[in-house]
């Protein structure tokens, strides 16, 4: 019996070319992209043109895309190290959030003491945009708004130009989780005011564990993991 797989909103089959290509970096391309000989050389080359290919897909600086190990960690990282570094007094999101997001505010509001203010949806899961207007501009709090591009049960989307505006409007900070998004929809971020983005390579045939932050220039973020310079 053949069968069908329908659970490609969970996860996707790895492309046999990117197979191919993970076991050229393996095998031949091994070096530690921080070392400076040949090998490490040979490695940050194919790291950096990766940075600069996905950059060009968003229209972006490739200085601000920044490897991670999938969505889970740079919303974490985003969400927490931004609401440290820059001071964020409040957050605005939807209890419809992925898991990542909603437990990541959670987590943070507790260590912070912030104010966590959750937007009401209609029938379709979107988020009341009319609310959202009147907490940001009932307050001079400085804010991190979080809302999801297309919802993972759902399949709802979000017009992220549209909440962009209205963030930037009252200079509050915009946050997506674009998981569901990236490798089926174009976003040119050049022409979109939001302020971080999120990805996971297996959403679209890549491999599991590999994925990718955007932050804007001129975001602050801490480290979320101490260490070396490394991602």
């Amino acid at each position: 019996m053949k069968k069908i797989y329908f659970d490609n909103a969970a996860t996707t089959e790895i492309s046999k070319k990117v197979i191919s290509e993970m076991m050229k970096a393996m095998k031949v391309n091994y070096g530690n992209p921080s070392s400076t000989h040949s090998h490490g050389r040979n490695s940050k080359a194919i790291l950096e043109l990766s940075r600069k290919t996905i950059a060009e897909k968003f229209n972006v600086n490739p200085k601000e895309i920044i490897f991670t190990s999938g969505g889970t960690e740079s919303n974490n990282m985003i969400i927490k190290a931004v609401v440290t570094a820059q001071n964020i007094e409040r957050i605005i999101s939807t209890k419809i959030e992925h898991k990542a997001v909603l437990n990541s505010i959670e987590s943070i509001a507790k260590e912070r003491d912030i104010k966590i203010l959750f937007l009401d949806v209609d029938e379709f899961g979107l988020p009341n945009k009319q609310q959202l207007i009147e907490y940001l501009e009932n307050s001079n709090k400085k804010t991190l708004v979080s809302l999801m591009h297309i919802n993972n049960e759902t399949g709802t989307m979000i017009d992220l130009e549209e909440f962009g505006k209205i963030c930037k409007s009252n200079n509050s900070l915009f946050h997506s989780d674009t998981v569901q998004t990236i490798g089926h929809y174009n976003i040119d971020l050049h022409k979109i005011n939001i302020d971080f983005i999120t990805c996971s390579a297996h959403k679209f045939h890549g491999p599991k564990g590999v994925g990718f932050a955007y932050i804007k220039n001129g975001q602050t973020v801490k480290p979320f993991i101490e260490g070396g310079a490394q991602e």
